[in-house]
């Protein structure tokens, strides 16, 4: 979805709708009635804390095979990041920015391209292992850094933008914030991230447990469990920060005097609402908003006005 004005007046209008301008959306009435039904069997759903067994999980995990890996090879980092940095070149006004700021690189291979471009580039991350040599040969500026506490000053470059990190920051209220302190007065906040943490693969433990919504159906120790006893990866609970959708609506609201959304969307992931209707206790336990079971990703575009 397009939308220019206040995030006050856009997250009012996408809270309590069907589906939203942008999302992907439900096609067919096959599957409009299947969301309609088991949003119902949800909210009718006892609110009593609710969680499968081991033989559930040991069911489960052999319904659901493993996701493909997600690329880290060399060719994989470089085509990622050509990719990303097409996009953030034709975000509003890109041909005038000259100094840029990404969060949580990892690899800086974003932060290469626009280096490439002759935009200046400045990368940080918490660690430092994943940055790819050619960004740092290119001439980007890594600094190992928590975005939490940016050591910039106030209005130091043009762009901020981030991608598949703000789900993993444990205080994204904070990096916000940061972000726009040190953004120029109508420089632009990019934000591409999810999965998020109560969608299907939220918990990013799909290397370990198959099973979607497996933060829902089972309690972390017998996740642990199930991962020892198989010798399977550890499941770190701290790698995401367990925001729900919902959260992130309200911190956008929040800072609506300060930013103007220029582009917000929301996508959708209904591939699994078998289990949502399967186990409803298991969900309206966890969440009062159906919303925070479907919203996958999210991506933004905001401009600093003050």
């Amino acid at each position: 979805m397009s939308s220019k004005g206040s995030v006050r007046s856009f997250v009012k209008e996408i809270t309590p709708g069907f589906l939203i301008s942008g999302v992907r959306a439900v096609q067919t009435a096959l599957q409009r009635t299947k969301l309609r039904g088991t949003r119902s069997v949800f909210r009718e759903a006892p609110s009593t804390p609710n969680y499968l067994g081991m033989n559930e999980l040991q069911h489960l995990q052999t319904k659901y095979p493993l996701l493909p890996e997600y690329g880290y090879d060399p060719r994989s980092i470089e085509r990622r990041g050509f990719q990303r940095a097409k996009e953030i070149l034709r975000l509003p006004g890109a041909s005038s920015p000259k100094s840029y700021l990404e969060l949580g690189c990892w690899d800086g291979m974003v932060s290469y391209f626009l280096q490439r471009e002759g935009r200046q580039t400045t990368a940080i991350d918490i660690r430092g292992e994943g940055l790819d040599g050619r960004a740092r040969r290119e001439g980007v500026r890594f600094l190992q850094m928590d975005a939490e506490d940016l050591q910039f000053a106030e209005e130091s470059f043009d762009c901020v933008f981030s991608y598949d990190a703000f789900e993993h920051f444990s205080h994204p209220d904070l990096v916000f914030r940061n972000a726009l302190r040190v953004l120029k007065q109508h420089g632009h906040l990019f934000l591409n991230f999810g999965p998020l943490y109560m969608s299907p693969f939220g918990q990013h433990a799909y290397r370990t447990i198959t099973v979607p919504y497996c933060q829902f159906l089972f309690p972390t120790s017998l996740l642990h469990d199930f991962a020892v006893a198989k010798g399977l990866e550890p499941i770190d609970p701290n790698h995401v920060n367990g925001w729900p959708t919902t959260k992130y609506r309200k911190l956008w609201e929040e800072h609506s005097s300060s930013v103007n959304s220029i582009r917000y969307s929301e996508s959708l992931n209904l591939a699994h609402l078998d289990l949502i209707k399967s186990y409803p206790a298991c969900f309206r336990s966890k969440t009062d908003s159906f919303d925070d079971l479907i919203v996958e990703t999210m991506t933004a575009v905001f401009e600093k006005v003050q």
